[in-house]
């Protein structure tokens, strides 16, 4: 019979798998959210100081696309910088070091281990929601991620506003949507911070393309648990969440940029990134 319905009843099918999802969502959301509220105290402690601390100013978010180069990072070593995942691989190759650090996903927590507990890294910023972390300069903060279950479901489809793509936090003190991706977490930490200009770098939102430059050293070896596809896939949902961010910005006064060489990401406003560097001409 399962066959018979699977062979000849395809949207059936899906649409009981999208009914799983749902119920499995609402156990999820409900979860996260009351552990949010029940810890937001520790969370408040820990986050609230760095609100509005840059405010005015501009940051670079340094993604681990593969259009990302050295030459790249050399350039922002006097700027307020935010480095993610494998960015740290690259560190015995320039002398840029990141502000603030940032990883959301447990898994690159894991096999980065003891390499995130160093002086080299003074502000750590994970969730503890489902990462275990014991270093020094480890700041978590409260994530929910219940969105990215419901997407390209039914549901989502069918009433987006009671199902989103995700939101973008105004307070993360609170909660940290995490937008199937690490930058779209420092995004609203940047936010929260004052930043008013923030530019995007390597954000390919595609790590399925070739290497563009041969000295790209942020890579880390996933194993199976990240296919081709499947890099590719998380990619392509990374988009919609971004147009999000581009809203939510021109909503509440900053600004983003991308500065990334190529990629496929259009939500924000392109600049290259050597104009921002570029001195004026003597008269």
């Amino acid at each position: 019979m399962k066959t018979f319905i699977k062979n000849h009843f395809p949207g059936t099918v899906q649409f009981l798998r999208d009914i799983q999802t749902r119920s499995a969502y609402r156990k999820r959301k409900k979860a996260v959210t009351l552990r949010n509220e029940r810890l937001h105290e520790s969370y408040r402690k820990n986050l609230e100081r760095f609100h509005n601390i840059h405010k005015g100013e501009r940051c670079f978010i340094v993604g681990t696309g593969p259009s990302l180069r050295i030459e790249d990072v050399d350039l922002l070593k006097e700027e307020y910088t935010f480095g993610v995942n494998s960015c740290l691989t690259m560190y015995d190759k320039t002398d840029w070091r990141a502000t603030y650090y940032g990883i959301v996903d447990s898994h690159t927590v894991a096999i980065m281990g003891d390499k995130l507990k160093t002086d080299e890294i003074p502000v750590f910023f994970y969730t503890d929601l489902d990462a275990s972390y014991d270093g020094k300069n480890g700041i978590a903060f409260p994530k929910d991620d219940t969105d990215n279950m419901m997407t390209d479901t039914f549901f989502h489809r069918r009433f987006p506003k009671r199902f989103p793509e995700t939101d973008f936090s105004g307070d993360i003190t609170k909660v940290v949507y995490t937008g199937k991706s690490v930058v779209y977490a420092m995004l609203q930490i940047a936010a929260y911070m004052g930043f008013t200009e923030i530019y995007l770098l390597g954000v390919d939102c595609n790590y399925a393309q070739p290497k563009m430059y041969s000295d790209n050293v942020t890579y880390i070896d996933h194993k199976t648990k990240w296919t081709k596809e499947k890099l590719l896939k998380n990619g392509n949902q990374m988009l919609p969440q971004f147009e999000i961010a581009e809203q939510y910005a021109k909503e509440h006064g900053f600004a983003i940029y991308n500065a990334t060489r190529g990629g496929q990401l259009e939500a924000f406003k392109r600049v290259k990134l050597e104009d921002l560097f570029r001195k004026e001409e003597k008269v």
